[in-house]
């Protein structure tokens, strides 16, 4: 069955045709995809684009199609999920079927290889989502990064600017993320960093990459980078537990797929995770993308059509991937 998955973010946009293998036929990679930050103009163009490039690559294979899985950010809290299948469709063989959902799907996939479970989505942003055996799904959090973001980039960095603020004013202890953040914002005095943080970029995007900063100083044992980190994984886990809820009985064996920058390290999270899940969550197995987020739309459009993965499709997927983004 040929499967064609499609990732849709906020700075790229991936499209594959494979199989239940792991073969990858097409591959193709455009700009970001958001429907809420690009003119309907922009999008279509993209989309469009993104399909058309793919079919240029072996026309035969691609008029074979049987079902394409979209995940697209912002698509679900858009409402545009039918708008963008119908743009979808115009492009696809006949008779092929589209289904379009949030682009947290795919990263749920890619960790559970298309199987139930909750996906923790911590990068610029961070969400929550789950999904059960009979196809009930729920979501957690992640609602706007000025006040539901806990976990994300943005959290993380806004965290370090409380802090070395407060270090500043003697109302908070000394940290060494003073020195990293006013290094990484080249600035002398901390007064200076309003100006960067209220200048020509939007404030999301100087301060989500100072998230980075509050996990490598946590491991290089600052207390208030640990205290930051530690009470990130608390609101997380609550998230966690809300989607839980909804959707397993407390001793369920649940895949929690950790997904995002933040994750990069998942041991500094994996681990505290586990042990705020001890009670409430005994069976959750925490762990980390096994293909990227483009294989778990793949993944997703197999588990709609019902068709078995192969045994060795992670790992056919992922070597015929490199090989396609490799010189």
């Amino acid at each position: 069955m040929y499967v064609l998955g499609i990732d849709g973010g906020g700075t790229k946009t991936t499209g594959i045709v494979a199989d239940e293998f792991g073969n990858v036929y097409m591959h193709a990679v455009t700009g970001r995809s958001n429907p809420n930050t690009l003119q309907q103009e922009e999008f279509e163009e993209v989309i469009c684009g993104l399909v058309r490039e793919l079919k240029e690559q072996d026309d035969a294979t691609f008029n074979q199609l049987s079902i394409c899985f979209a995940g697209i950010a912002g698509v679900g809290e858009s409402g545009r999920d039918a708008e963008v299948a119908a743009l979808l469709a115009r492009e696809l063989p006949a008779g092929t079927k589209v289904i379009v959902r949030n682009d947290a799907f795919n990263a749920l996939y890619s960790g559970t290889l298309g199987g139930p479970g909750i996906v923790q989505i911590a990068g610029t942003g961070a969400v929550t989502l789950g999904i059960n055996e009979k196809g009930d799904t729920a979501r957690s959090g992640g609602w706007g990064y000025l006040f539901d973001d806990e976990g994300s980039g943005f959290y993380l960095g806004n965290e370090a600017l409380k802090a070395v603020f407060r270090s500043f004013d003697n109302r908070g202890p000394t940290t060494s993320l003073t020195e990293r953040v006013t290094e990484y914002l080249a600035v002398q005095n901390i007064p200076d960093i309003i100006g960067k943080v209220y200048g020509k970029e939007h404030p999301r995007s100087v301060v989500a990459p100072l998230g980075r900063l509050v996990l490598q100083e946590a491991q290089a044992d600052d207390e208030v980078s640990k205290g930051v980190v530690e009470k990130a994984c608390v609101e997380m886990m609550h998230s966690i537990e809300a989607c839980h809820r909804r959707l397993f009985d407390s001793n369920h064996t649940t895949s929690i797929v950790l997904s995002g920058g933040v994750f990069t390290d998942a041991d500094l999270f994996a681990g505290r995770f586990r042990e705020l899940a001890q009670h409430s969550l005994p069976n959750a197995v925490f762990q980390t993308s096994k293909v990227p987020p483009v294989g778990g739309a793949v993944l997703a459009g197999l588990a709609e059509a019902l068709t078995t993965v192969a045994p060795e499709f992670a790992s056919r997927l992922n070597e015929q991937l490199q090989e396609r983004v490799t010189p």
